[in-house]
């Protein structure tokens, strides 16, 4: 009965090892994944932040080329004026 008493004692000691790195491995694994947790929440944030700017730099943009628009049917419009203009100008010195 002894032999069997100290073979189990044997599987008991290699038992409690296995469950401690088994735990300390689940700890590492625990504090792990709450630090990607972590790093996850604040990557959102920050794809939220540059989604929220790059909506406002096309906004800005769309502003722009309707400015750039108008701009270049202006100078459009006075490039005709000045033909017009010139034409009447040299029809009166003429």
């Amino acid at each position: 009965m002894s032999a069997r008493c100290t073979e189990m004692r044997k599987q008991s000691d290699i038992l409690r090892k296995q469950y401690a790195f088994l735990l300390a491995e689940s700890t590492e694994m625990l504090a792990k994944s709450t630090e990607m947790r972590k790093q996850s929440s604040i990557l959102r944030k920050q794809y939220a932040f540059l989604l929220a700017e790059n909506t406002k730099m096309r906004k800005h943009l769309a502003i722009l080329l309707s400015q750039n628009t108008k701009m270049n049917n202006r100078i459009t419009q006075m490039r005709n004026n000045s033909g017009i203009l010139r034409k009447e100008s040299a029809f009166l010195l003429a």
